[in-house]
Order: C-alpha cells, then sequence, then structure tokens
C-alpha cells in the first residue's frame, strides 16, 4: 500500500516511498519466517509425540511378553508354582496358544541342522577334489622331478584345504595326510650342487692332464741313482749308466704304443669334458642310471688315454671313484596312501 498523500510525480516525496516499500518487504520476509518456524515447530512436536507413544507401546508390549514368559516357564518347571489361570480368562487363552511353541522351536532347529548338513555337503566334496587334485600333483612331482620341497608345500596345501571341515571323513585324511606330510620332510635330499661343482672342477683340471702318446716337447730324463764317491766305481758306475741310455724299451699300455697328433689329443680330452658334463646334467636331473654310466664311462676313458703315473691324474681318478659312489637322488618315501584316502571317501 502507498501513502495516499504522497504524490510519486513529486520529487521530494519519492525517497519516503522507496523507504515505506522497504519496511513492507521486510515485514513479510519476518512473517513468512515466523510461519515457517512455526510449522517446523509444529510438526517436531507431533514427531516427539509419536516417539513417546511408539516408546510407551514397545515398553508395555515387553513387560506383557516377559509376563507370559515367566508364566510359561513357571508351568514348565515342576519346582516353581504356577500362577492360577482363572484370574483373567483372555491371557489363560494366550497362554494356552504359547505352549506349543517350545515344540515348534524344537523341530526349527532340527530342520536347520538338516538344512546346514546338506548345504555343507557340496562344499565339502569340493575341498575334497581339490585336495586330491594337489595330492596328486605333488605325486606327479615327487615321482618325475624327484622335487621333495615342491611336494610338501602342495601335500600342506591339500591339508590346510581340508582344515575347515571336522567330519570323521576329514580327519582320518588329515592324519595320513599328517603321516605323509613327516615321511616327506625326514627325506633328506643329496646335495646335488655341491656334486656338480666337484664334476666342473675335475673338467677343468683335465685341459692339464698329460696324454698317452703324446710327443713331448723336451726330453725328461728318468731318475738316477746316486752315483759312488770312489774313483774306480764312479768311472764304472758312469759307463754302465750310458750304456743303459743307448737303448730303452718300455711297454706303457696299448695307447701308449703308437704317437697321436695333436688333433686326436684335443679330441679324446674333449670327450672326456663331455662326459663330465653329462655327468653333471644327470645328476641335477636325478637321474641315477645314467649319471653311474657316465662317470664310469669318464673313469675308464681316463685309465685309457691318460698318463695314470702323473699325480693329477690319480687325483681326478680318485675323485670319479668317490663321485661314483655319491648317490644324486633321494630315497622317495610311499606317499600313496593320502591320495587312497581322498579317492576311496565320498561324502
Amino acid at each position: 500500500m502507498t501513502d495516499p498523500t504522497a504524490d510519486p510525480r513529486n520529487p521530494d516525496d519519492a525517497p519516503d516511498l522507496r523507504q515505506r516499500e522497504r519496511l513492507r518487504g521486510d515485514v513479510r520476509r519476518v512473517e513468512r519466517a515466523l510461519r515457517h518456524g512455526a510449522v517446523a515447530l509444529l510438526v517436531a512436536i507431533l514427531a516427539l509425540g509419536v516417539a513417546l507413544f511408539a516408546g510407551w507401546r514397545a515398553i508395555d508390549n515387553g513387560r506383557a511378553i516377559e509376563a507370559r514368559l515367566g508364566t510359561g516357564s513357571a508351568e514348565r518347571d515342576p519346582g516353581v508354582a504356577a500362577p492360577p489361570r482363572n484370574g483373567d480368562p483372555a491371557a489363560a487363552e494366550a497362554l494356552a496358544r504359547l505352549d506349543p511353541l517350545v515344540t515348534r522351536i524344537d523341530q526349527l532347529d532340527t530342520r536347520l541342522a538338516r538344512t546346514e548338513a546338506r548345504l555343507e555337503a557340496p562344499e565339502r566334496s569340493i575341498a575334497r577334489v581339490e585336495a586330491a587334485h594337489l595330492v596328486d600333483l605333488g605325486s606327479r612331482r615327487l615321482a618325475l622331478d624327484h622335487d621333495v620341497a615342491g611336494a610338501i608345500v602342495l601335500f600342506d596345501a591339500a591339508d590346510q584345504r581340508l582344515a575347515a571341515h571336522g567330519d570323521a571323513a576329514a580327519l582320518r585324511i588329515r592324519a595320513q595326510l599328517a603321516h605323509d606330510l613327516a615321511a616327506l620332510r625326514a627325506a633328506s635330499p643329496p646335495d646335488v650342487h655341491a656334486i656338480g661343482a666337484r664334476l666342473a672342477s675335475a673338467e677343468s683340471t683335465v685341459r692339464e692332464l698329460p696324454m698317452l702318446g703324446a710327443i713331448r716337447s723336451q726330453y725328461v730324463p728318468s731318475a738316477a741313482s746316486a752315483a759312488p764317491e770312489g774313483g774306480a766305481s764312479r768311472a764304472w758306475h758312469q759307463f754302465t749308466t750310458s750304456l743303459q741310455d743307448l737303448v730303452s724299451v718300455r711297454r706303457v699300455s696299448d695307447a701308449s704304443v703308437r704317437l697321436v697328433s695333436v688333433e686326436e689329443i684335443g679330441v679324446r680330452r674333449r670327450h672326456l669334458q663331455t662326459l663330465l658334463f653329462a655327468a653333471r646334467l644327470a645328476a641335477l636331473r636325478a637321474d641315477e642310471v645314467e649319471y653311474a654310466a657316465d662317470v664310469g664311462d669318464a673313469s675308464d676313458w681316463l685309465a685309457r688315454y691318460f698318463d695314470a703315473n702323473d699325480p693329477r691324474t690319480r687325483a681326478v681318478s680318485a675323485e670319479l671313484a668317490a663321485l661314483a659312489a655319491s648317490p644324486v637322488a633321494v630315497a622317495l618315501p610311499d606317499v600313496s596312501g593320502s591320495l587312497r584316502a581322498l579317492r576311496g571317501n565320498t561324502p
């Protein structure tokens, strides 16, 4: 509303009109805020009233249920005197309807146990199949690769897979797995790496071993006996020694009857090194038959074509004899009982 005495066309009355309009706008905003606040307060009061009513009803219902349960337990316990039911017919009827509740709860417990057993049966079957696959893989690694450590890891994984199930069949299988794991841990594998290092050392020594039939670049006379000190005896010793050195006939072996060329020397030396390298590979594969054959062939080749009077040749020959007696494969235990137990039990 505008002031009827104010003239909008009068320049002096224009500021008063704007001031009045602003005041009216402020009053309208205050009135709107008050209305919104009143509505919000009314809604809060209604919500509080509903919450109080719901709480009161819940407390009242809880007390009624506790009273009924107390009455029912007193009726089921012969040592507790039951209150008379003739006081309130409605309460007596309500309590009578609650009497079959215990029987129904027992029936529900039985059905729940049966349902859980049916649900766990497929899970037990899956766990047993997975454990059988793990044990089968561990047995194959043990038989083919002689990998005792890998077999222990796989058998232990199978045992952990069955640890969540406590039925009688699972306990029997886990007992067999524990027995086989103890046998695997008791098996001590040989030090194949040390055997390979000894064979590699012998292989490197072969490059310097003297060979029979090789042409020597420098003559090395045999060890001469000590000459006597007397004049005539000393002269006679020198004379006889000179006669003996004129001709020397000595047969060492069939391999040294003829001289061999440098190429043949290289071939023989390389063949011996190849035999020692093959023995190393057989040791890493834990192949007892191939290892024994390669070491035996290397010892025979060394005795046939190399000078046995040289100390280095005798040292290599003794090392090969010791290596021939060294096992390269572990004595594998029988762990087939776990797989038989897993495949022979059904859920």
